[in-house]
C-alpha cells in the first residue's frame, strides 16, 4: 500500500500520548522473514560438471549468502568451500571459462567489483577455479568513453593463451585510444600485438573466439578499420579485419553462436526486403544459409548476460523467445522450423536471461522468472535434452522479499502483500495474513489462486474479505479461498493503488491501459461484483488523457484526487488533478506540475504517495524537484483547491519518497528511500505539521532499505513495511511494528469532552453535535468502520453542529472532533 490509511475500529480509538522517549522496536512483534525468487544471469558449467552462477540473490538452499557469485554441485547442492572462497562477490554481468579452469568475470556497468578478496575497478576480474581472486590480472581503469560518457564493457573473450580481448562502449582503455575494442596481456595490461587500428566506429556488444584463433564480433558498427562491415566481423587474432569473411546481416547483431560446424547463427535487427526478422544463420564464410529459415512471426531477443541461443548434439537449436505453446523459449529443427516435440510445455512466464547447453545434452534456463509450465518460483531450471524439467538439479535461488501493502483487520490481524514467495518459511504467492503479535496466521493460495506479480495495494471489505492488486485485481474470502462470486481483473500493466468508497464500489489505478479486454488509461471503478462500471468515464484523447497513473486519494465529497502523468493541451506533465465523481475532470482545481528544479518535465518526475489530511488539504511525497515552479525536494502540501501551500515549507530530503501517513495529532510520516542534511532520519522519517524535521522523532529505527507502507494503530503503534531486511539493528525484517511519542493527541479537560456530544441515537437523516467553542473546534470527520472518512467539514465559534447522514449505509460510525489541543471521538448509529 503506497500510503497508509488510519485504521480505526469503533470505540477503541484512544486518545492519550506516550511517555516523550525516542521510537524503539516493539519486542512482542514477531520478526517477519519474507523471500521472493532471486533472480539468475547466467551459469557456466565447468569440465567436472559443477556450475557456477551469477545474479541477485540472498540464500541459497535455506542458507544466507552474502555473494552474488556460487558454485553448485551436479546435483544441485551449494559448493561451501567456492562460497568461502569467493567472499562477498559483488554483481557480475557476464562470465567466461579459461582452458586452465580461471573465469573471468565482468562487472555491471563500471562499476568496481570484488570476487575471492580481490577488487578492481577496471570492469574485468580473473577468478581461481577455487573461487579466490587472481591478483595478477589488473586490466587498470579500464573503460572510458568520452562521447557517450559510459565506463562499462559489453563482453570479453577468454582466450586459450590466457590473454583476454574486451569489447563495449569505449573510445579508451586505461588511458590508451583504442575504438569500441581492446586486447589484454594474461596479466591485464595492454597487448601491443592486438592492433584493430580505428577498430569499430560504434559499440561491439558480443565476441565469439573460433577454434582457428580468429574471433567474432557484433553490435551495432557499419565499419571496421575503415573497412565496411554491417554490425558482425571476423578478425585476425592480431586484431586486423579478415578479408576472407563477407557478411551481409542487414542490421545490429547482438548476439553469435557458432555451431559444431562451423554455421553461425545470429539475433539482432536485421531488414530483409519483406519482413523484420531476428534469428538468422550464415555460412562459416559469411554468406547467407539458404538452408535456414527462422519463423518469421517468432521473435528472439538478445542476451546480455550470457547465451541466447545454444544448440544440441543432434543439430537442433534452442533459443530464447518464439512463438505458440511458449512464446518464451523455442527449440528448432536444423533448419528453422519450430520443433512441436520440444516438451518444455507453456514454458517460463517472461522471457529468460540466457541459456547455457549441458554436457549431458540437457540445458540450463537462468532468469526471473517465477513460472516454468508449472514449477514456481524456481529461477534456474535445469531441462532435460526433451524439454522437460529435470528435478535431479532444483535448487533453490531466493532474495529478501518486500511488503507492499498492510491492511489492519477489526480483529487486530494484518493483512500483508508484497513480492514474497515464502513467508516465515511457508510457501505463499504475495499475499498472507499474519495475526496481532506479528506470527503467520495463514499464507493465500499458493498452488492455487496466488498471484503471479507483486501485491501494491489491499482493501478490506465485508470485515475479514479483501480485494488485493498486482496485475490482477482479486477478491479473497476470510479463509484465504477466492471469492469465485467476485469478477477477476486483469490488467495490461500493474494495478498500483485500490480505493474502496463508501457505497461499496472499487478504484483501481496503475500502470495498464486495458482491464478487462478495455481500453483504460489507467484508472476504473468496479461495481460490488468487481464488474466495470461504465458510469466512471476518464477522458481517453486529448486534454487531461492519463498516460501514466501514479496514486489517488478519495475526498468525502465523492471527487478523487489523481497524480498521474497527463496530457495537457500542449504537453504532458505531472501533475495532481481533481475528477468528479463520473471522472471527468473538474476545473475548478489548479492542477500544479510536478518537475525538476529546472522545470522539466516528465514521468519520472511524480507524486508515489498522495494523503488527504482532514482539513482538506493534500500532502504529496514522490521523487521532483519543484511544484507548480516552487522548489520542493520530494514533498509538498497543497491546500484543498491544488495551489500550493506556502506555509508548508518541509525539510529537504535526496532520494525518492514512496509512502505518507497523517497521525492524529497532524505531524507526518515518512516513509522511502532517502537521506537529509536536515536533521531527518534516513528512509523513515516524521514531520511536525508544518513541514519541519520532528526532533522527537529520532534515528534510532532506522530501516536499511526502502519503506513502501505505513500504518498507524489506534493506539498510536506504527507499522512500517518495505524492501529492508533490518531495522535498528536486527535483522529479518520486511514488517515491523514501531512505538514512538508524539503520535496521538494530547488528553483534552474531561469538560471539553463532556460537553462534545451527539444525538439522536441512532441517527436517520441529520447528526447534531454539541461542541465547546472555547475549546476551538476545527474539523469533524464521520469515519466507517474501515477508517475512510465520509463525512468531513469545518467548523467554526458556534455550539453546535449538524451532519447529513442521509444516504450513508446503516451501522457504526466514529465522530472525531478535532479541537486545537486534541480530538473527541464518538461512537453514533445511523439507520
Amino acid at each position: 500500500m503506497q500510503t497508509a490509511r488510519l485504521i480505526v475500529v469503533a470505540g477503541l480509538l484512544a486518545l492519550f500520548g506516550r511517555p516523550a522517549v525516542a521510537q524503539t522496536l516493539d519486542p512482542t512483534f514477531t520478526p517477519l522473514t519474507a523471500y521472493a525468487a532471486g533472480t539468475v544471469y547466467a551459469a557456466l558449467e565447468q569440465p567436472d560438471g559443477k556450475r557456477i552462477v551469477n545474479g541477485a540473490f540472498s540464500r541459497i538452499n535455506g542458507t544466507p549468502v552474502s555473494s552474488r557469485l556460487v558454485r553448485f554441485n551436479a546435483d544441485g547442492s551449494l559448493d561451501n568451500a567456492f562460497l568461502q572462497n569467493v567472499g562477498a562477490a559483488t554483481a557480475v554481468q557476464r562470465m567466461h571459462l579459461f582452458s586452465n579452469g580461471q573465469v573471468l568475470l565482468i562487472g555491471f556497468g563500471g562499476s568496481a567489483m570484488t570476487a575471492g578478496g580481490v577488487s578492481r575497478s577496471g570492469g574485468l576480474l580473473r577468478l581461481n577455479a577455487d573461487g579466490t581472486g587472481d591478483a595478477s590480472f589488473d586490466a587498470g581503469s579500464g573503460p572510458t568513453s568520452q562521447q557517450y560518457n559510459v565506463t562499462y564493457l559489453d563482453d570479453a573473450a577468454a582466450l586459450p593463451n590466457g590473454k583476454v580481448v574486451a569489447v563495449g562502449p569505449f573510445d579508451h582503455f586505461n588511458g590508451a585510444a583504442t575504438n569500441n575494442i581492446v586486447g589484454l596481456n594474461a596479466n591485464g595490461t595492454l597487448d601491443p600485438s592486438f592492433n584493430p587500428g580505428t577498430g569499430a566506429n560504434e559499440e561491439v556488444l558480443t565476441i565469439v573466439p573460433l577454434p582457428s584463433g580468429k574471433m567474432l564480433i557484433g553490435g551495432y558498427f557499419t565499419s571496421y578499420n575503415g573497412y565496411n562491415c554491417d554490425g558482425l566481423a571476423r578478425l585476425n587474432a592480431d586484431g586486423s579485419f579478415d578479408t576472407s569473411f563477407t557478411a551481409t546481416t542487414n542490421g545490429g547483431v547482438e548476439n553469435i553462436t557458432v555451431q559444431p560446424d562451423g554455421k553461425i547463427l545470429l539475433t539482432g535487427s536485421f531488414y530483409p526486403a519483406t519482413t523484420n526478422v531476428t534469428l538468422i544463420r550464415l555460412n562459416a564464410n559469411g554468406t547467407s544459409d539458404n538452408t535456414f529459415t527462422a519463423p518469421t512471426q517468432a521473435y528472439f531477443p538478445a542476451s546480455y548476460y550470457g547465451d541466447a541461443i545454444q544448440v544440441q548434439a543432434d543439430g537442433k537449436i534452442v533459443a530464447l523467445g518464439g512463438s505458440g505453446g511458449s512464446p518464451y523459449l523455442t527449440r528448432l529443427t536444423a533448419n528453422g522450423a519450430i520443433d512441436a516435440s520440444y516438451q518444455v510445455g507453456s514454458g517460463p512466464n517472461t522471457v529468460p536471461y540466457s541459456l547455457t547447453a549441458l554436457a549431458n545434452g540437457g540445458m540450463l534456463v537462468a532468469g526471473n522468472f517465477s513460472n516454468f509450465n508449472g514449477t514456481l518460483d524456481r529461477t534456474l531450471i535445469q531441462l532435460t535434452s526433451a524439454g522437460a524439467v529435470d528435478a535431479a538439479f532444483q535448487p533453490k535461488i531466493q532474495t529478501n522479499a518486500g511488503i507492499y501493502a498492510v491492511a489492519r483487520q477489526a480483529d487486530g490481524k494484518y493483512v500483508v502483500g508484497g513480492t514474497f514467495t515464502e513467508i516465515y518459511g511457508q510457501p505463499a504467492r504475495r499475499l498472507a495474513r499474519i495475526n496481532a503479535d506479528g506470527s503467520l496466521d495463514q499464507p493465500y493460495g499458493y498452488n492455487a489462486g496466488g498471484l503471479d506479480a507483486t501485491v501494491n495495494d489491499i482493501v478490506l471489505q465485508n470485515g475479514a474479505a479483501l480485494v488485493a492488486a498486482g496485475t490482477q485485481v482479486r477478491r479473497y474470502l476470510s479463509t484465504g479461498a477466492i471469492d469465485n462470486t467476485y469478477t477477476t481483473g486483469v490488467a495490461s500493466g500493474t494495478v498500483n493503488r485500490l480505493v474502496l468508497q463508501p457505497d461499496g464500489r472499487l478504484l483501481a489505478g496503475g500502470g495498464f491501459s486495458i482491464y478487462n479486454n478495455r481500453t483504460a488509461p489507467g484508472l476504473v471503478r468496479l461495481d460490488g461484483a468487481g464488474v466495470y462500471d461504465a458510469t466512471f468515464a476518464p477522458v481517453t484523447t486529448g486534454a487531461n488523457y492519463i498516460i501514466q497513473f501514479h496514486n489517488m486519494a478519495l475526498q468525502p465529497d465523492g471527487k478523487l484526487l489523481v497524480a498521474a502523468y497527463a496530457r495537457t493541451t500542449g504537453s504532458s506533465t505531472s501533475r495532481v488533478m481533481r475528477l468528479l465523481a463520473n471522472g471527468t475532470v473538474d476545473a475548478s482545481f489548479t492542477a500544479l506540475p510536478l518537475t525538476n528544479t529546472s522545470g522539466a518535465n516528465s514521468s519520472g518526475y511524480r507524486a508515489n504517495a498522495l494523503v488527504l489530511q482532514s482539513d482538506g488539504k493534500v500532502l504529496l511525497g514522490g521523487a521532483f524537484g519543484a511544484v507548480g515552479g516552487t522548489a520542493r525536494a520530494n514533498l509538498a502540501r497543497l491546500n484543498a483547491d491544488g495551489t500550493l501551500d506556502s506555509g508548508f515549507v518541509p525539510a529537504t530530503l535526496t532520494g525518492t519518497v514512496f509512502s505518507l501517513a497523517s497521525q492524529p495529532n497532524n505531524r507526518i510520516l515518512v516513509g522511502g528511500t532517502f537521506t537529509s542534511t536536515a536533521g531527518l532520519p534516513t528512509n523513515l522519517a516524521r514531520l511536525n505539521p508544518d513541514g519541519t524535521a520532528d526532533a522527537s522523532f529520532a534515528a534510532t529505527a532506522v530501516p536499511n532499505g526502502t519503506v513502501r507502507s505505513l500504518l498507524v494503530q489506534p493506539d498510536g503503534a506504527i507499522v512500517v513495511g518495505g524492501l529492508f531486511n533490518a531495522l535498528s539493528g536486527q535483522s529479518d525484517h520486511a514488517l515491523a511494528r514501531i512505538t514512538a511519542p508524539n503520535v496521538l493527541h494530547a488528553a483534552l479537560p474531561q469538560a471539553v469532552a463532556d460537553r462534545t456530544q451527539a444525538w439522536p441515537v441512532p441517527a436517520r437523516t441529520t447528526l447534531h453535535v454539541s461542541l465547546d467553542p472555547a475549546a476551538r473546534a476545527q474539523t469533524l470527520e464521520l469515519l466507517d468502520v474501515l477508517g475512510r472518512p465520509v463525512r468531513r467539514q469545518a467548523l467554526g465559534t458556534a455550539a453546535d453542529a449538524t451532519v447529513a447522514v442521509d444516504g450513508l449505509p446503516a451501522g457504526q460510525y466514529l465522530l472525531r472532533v478535532n479541537y486545537a489541543q486534541g480530538t473527541v471521538s464518538r461512537r453514533v448509529s445511523v439507520q
